[in-house]
């Protein structure tokens, strides 16, 4: 068990970033975003200490078996790791472990391991630790055939926070109506709702995601758009994919991704991006909101028009690397119209392949 207090894992970082706290600073902004060196330096003093508590087999046979049973979890969940999680300072984190171990592995051969810094290509090996402390490199596309617990600061669980607070950033930006964040609020809070056409994604497959086996499962979201209004103001909204986890896999999540209520015309687009630790929700939504454009910005566009220009500004707000050599952008699906019935439509880019089909969600009563 680790019983490690804030004070001495501060002195466990001092050698590598220093120290920094959770509070904002005098003005009263909030804590700014820890660099890639900071976040590289919290890993490696997080798996190196977790390599030691997990050094336990009973600490190590009840760490597994949770992770086993629920997936990647936050370090603050785990009493005998969770100490790790105060030393570091990132508003956009939340660090988080998760297990791969291959079936028949010995859990005595643990090693604790973390994603290297910089492009995913550049990578050759992959730091890790022993139980016994000793620093060990694994290589960075072959698994290895022993159980490996990862350490991670902005996976599946940080993704999950920043895209519900990116949409509510999109909200109060004017870019997404009220509705969008809590549907069965609004459906709840009216005596006579009424029956609304949406669209759902009845199956999906991905081409390749090229994601190192340390990264883990693909951690895949939409951006979905269109417009409202006399003046073809913009609607967007973030919508994540959970189950999306390997390419090559053809999924069938029957997810609802379009609400036809939010828009005004029957045509919408729905592009797919790659979460990865660069991804900032907070950057995301200041590159819409400016690329977008202001509410008005395409009044006397016509219609089928306003809703291609909006798919095109959204991609020309997204960093130049996510088209090159990071593998964020996935592909974009452009005029989806509200009627239509679509199998295996290939997106623009030809990486991902969707069906899709009109669905009359009817409220309870």
């Amino acid at each position: 068990m680790i019983r490690t207090s804030s004070a001495v894992t501060c002195v466990f970082m001092l050698a590598a970033s220093g120290c920094a706290t959770n509070e904002a600073d005098p003005a009263g902004a909030p804590p700014a975003p820890v660099g890639p060196a900071a976040r590289q330096a919290f890993k490696q003093t997080a798996a190196r200490a977790a390599a030691a508590a997990l050094s336990d087999p009973a600490t190590r046979a009840a760490v597994l078996d949770e992770l086993r049973a629920r997936g990647p979890m936050a370090l603050s969940e785990i009493p005998s790791l969770a100490a790790l999680d105060l030393a570091l300072a990132d508003p956009t984190a939340v660090p988080e472990v998760w297990v791969r171990e291959p079936a028949g592995a010995r859990r005595s051969d643990l090693v604790v391991a973390y994603a290297p810094g910089g492009s995913d290509h550049g990578w050759t090996e992959v730091p890790a630790y022993a139980l016994d402390g000793t620093r060990i490199s694994l290589d960075a596309r072959h698994a290895p055939d022993v159980p490996v617990l990862v350490i991670e600061t902005h996976g599946r669980l940080a993704m999950r926070r920043g895209i519900a607070e990116a949409n509510a950033a999109l909200q109060r930006a004017g870019l997404q109506p009220a509705a969008q964040i809590a549907p069965h609020v609004a459906a709840a809070a009216s005596a006579a709702a009424a029956p609304r056409w949406t669209t759902q994604l009845t199956s999906i497959h991905l081409v390749n995601d090229e994601e190192p086996w340390i990264s883990g499962a693909a951690e895949i979201y939409a951006i979905t758009s269109g417009v409202v209004g006399a003046d073809n103001s913009p609607v967007l909204k973030i919508v994540d994919l959970p189950y999306l986890d390997y390419d090559g896999v053809t999924y069938t999540p029957n997810q609802i991704l379009l609400d036809w209520t939010d828009y005004a015309y029957q045509a919408a687009n729905i592009e797919f991006y790659e979460h990865d630790d660069n991804t900032s929700y907070q950057d995301l939504v200041t590159a819409l909101v400016t690329a977008v454009g202001a509410v008005g910005s395409l009044a006397g566009y016509p219609a089928v028009q306003a809703v291609s220009e909006i798919a095109n500004r959204v991609i020309a707000a997204m960093p130049a690397s996510w088209f090159s050599n990071d593998d964020d952008y996935v592909d974009s699906f452009y005029t989806i119209e509200k009627s239509v019935t679509y199998t295996g439509l290939v997106g623009a880019s030809g990486n991902a392949t969707v069906s899709l089909q009109p669905f009359l969600l009817v409220p309870n009563g």
